[in-house]
């Protein structure tokens, strides 16, 4: 039995400190641990998809870039508010994941692999070629209207509510997941990840399942992507790029597929790397495909992963 209550606690303890870090941080601080918070969104819907139901999706771009799109957009075409134009980024994210998954999670696992680069490089394509929507490489920028019209102060401009915005995001993401594993839901995820073969003889519909674990990867993406967009009032078609599908890879890697929180470590590390060790290493990447090396050499299930498994020798 793996000790959950070491990523239980991980995952508690670091809601409690990015509780605290929002009012003693400074500003340029606060900004990297907003833009850690957004991608960690990211990593959890993606390792949904990969840690427990075992699709190894590069596609995920195609998610993260329709939810940015989606709710600048919304404020721009339809001068929707806040909350109702994330409400459309994630209804964007939603048809797209369903449509996307209704190709690829019928697939085998290379083919799988594949066919969900090859969508995610035509919407890479589409966006970059669509510049009356999109701008292309210039993207759009937007202004983005208060949380509350009747509250104008509650803006995205100002850097606490915004830091806090992003905070109440994760916290209910990580809270709606934990559940959701925690349930029988999560449990058929974990038997179709363990030996789906064995998860089909039991009656349960594999396709089926692997398909709402794709989905839901990809709301996630969307959310992800829309609370990036607004926070820095801007959209590119870069978002769609093969560079914002390896990513989420890394992230879970790093910290642990299959824990949900583990992901959070991959995303902080490598956010420290990009804004302070590049600072004096150009070729930081370097560095940071060695600590990935060292890691996966020590335990394939990552730091988090390893800590949890340590009691049950599984590493």
């Amino acid at each position: 039995m793996e000790r959950k209550g070491v990523v239980t606690w991980f995952a508690l303890g670091s809601l409690v400190l990015l509780a605290i870090m929002g009012v003693v941080l400074p500003g340029g601080a606060r900004s990297l641990v907003v833009q850690i918070m957004i991608f960690s969104i990211f990593a959890m819907g993606y390792d949904i998809c990969l840690g427990y139901t075992n699709q190894c999706s590069l596609g995920h771009s195609m998610f993260f870039g329709a939810g940015a799109y989606g709710a600048i957009l919304s404020i721009m075409s339809f001068k929707l508010g806040l909350m109702p134009a994330l409400g459309a980024a994630l209804l964007v994210g939603f048809v797209l994941s369903v449509l996307t998954g209704l190709i690829c999670v019928r697939l085998s696992e290379a083919y799988f692999v594949i066919v969900s680069a090859i969508i995610s490089a035509v919407f890479h394509l589409l966006a970059m070629d669509m510049t009356w929507l999109t701008g292309g490489d210039d993207g759009l920028s937007a202004s983005i209207p208060p949380i509350s019209q009747s509250m104008s102060q509650l803006s995205l401009y100002n850097p606490y509510v915004n830091y806090y915005f992003v905070f109440f995001f994760l916290l209910v993401s990580y809270l709606v997941l934990k559940r959701m594993i925690g349930a029988p839901l999560g449990r058929i995820f974990i038997s179709i990840r363990e030996n789906p073969r064995r998860a089909h003889f039991l009656g349960y519909n594999v396709t089926r399942y692997k398909l709402v674990a794709f989905v839901l990867s990809g709301v996630f993406g969307a959310l992800s992507g829309a609370l990036y967009a607004m926070t820095l009032r801007y959209a590119s078609a870069d978002y769609f790029s093969f560079y914002w599908s390896v990513l989420p890879i890394v992230w879970c890697l790093i910290g642990g597929i299959g824990t949900i929180a583990g992901c959070w470590i991959g995303v902080a590390l490598m956010s420290l790397f990009q804004y302070y060790v590049s600072a004096w290493f150009t070729h930081y990447l370097l560095l940071f495909g060695i600590l990935i090396l060292i890691i996966l050499k020590v335990s394939r299930r990552g730091m988090l992963g390893y800590l949890a498994g340590r009691g049950s020798g599984r590493i």
